[in-house]
């Protein structure tokens, strides 16, 4: 039987564990699908460079600027109703650098708590086989800023 989930990763960012895959419809729905998500929950993307970031419609030269200020780190940049992040782990970015960005979000059931460990994440996500440890992190979610009025939307 082929496992629907086979597209989705689970791995280590500078922040929390996450859950994800690359951008396409289709892992999309299976992230929302597999965590029970709202889907007025957007996901945020994940990329591994400026350059790789205006390959997206929504990016525009302001973004720009939040991006030189702020990556690589825990800031997900909100532009144009799309967040997008570059974390700070030199694996995790030769990873999507290599395969592309990624949809990610926290590995968790929705509104449960995220999962501290890779263990405790192949336990609750037994369908996802992909999974990677790109090194520490520091179990705190990243900060997120709107572009458009500089607005903190989560410290």
């Amino acid at each position: 039987m082929i496992n629907k989930y086979q597209k989705l990763i689970i791995s280590t960012t500078d922040t929390v564990l996450g859950i994800g895959g690359p951008v396409s419809k289709e892992v999309e729905d299976l992230i929302y699908e597999i965590k029970g998500r709202d889907r007025n929950k957007k996901l945020i993307i994940l990329v591994s460079s400026i350059k790789q970031a205006r390959q997206f419609k929504e990016w525009n030269s302001q973004a720009d600027e939040f991006a030189k200020k702020y990556w690589p780190g825990a800031t997900t940049i909100v532009v144009n109703n799309q967040g997008f992040r570059m974390p700070n782990q030199k694996k995790l970015l030769e990873y999507i650098e290599v395969n592309g960005p990624i949809y990610m979000t926290s590995c968790n059931l929705s509104n449960a708590p995220v999962c501290k460990t890779i263990e405790n994440a192949k336990q609750l996500f037994p369908e996802v086989t992909n999974v990677y440890n790109f090194g520490p992190m520091t179990q705190k979610p990243s900060q997120i800023i709107r572009v458009e009025d500089g607005e903190i939307l989560r410290k």
